[in-house]
């Protein structure tokens, strides 16, 4: 049998896995987290970029109106 910390867990469903494997699992996961915290997510490449902010653009009822064709409300 292979050594645990070989073996692909990636495609068991978490009620086959037995308490060896949820161990692994989690000493996978602490492992990275610890890498996160000491490299960074940004030197990592798991962070993503910032998204840029969305320019607000000041409200003109008169080119609103002209965009909607003259409509006018009927009351």
């Amino acid at each position: 049998m292979t050594d645990i910390k070989q073996r692909d867990l990636s495609r068991k469903r978490d009620e086959d896995l037995t308490s060896e494997e949820r161990q692994e699992l989690q000493r996978r996961f602490e492992e990275f987290a610890q890498m996160v915290r000491e490299n960074g997510a940004e030197r990592m490449g798991i962070q993503g970029r910032p998204t840029s902010q969305k320019k607000v653009k000041k409200w003109d009822p008169t080119s609103m109106a002209k965009q909607m064709g003259g409509k006018k409300r009927s009351q």
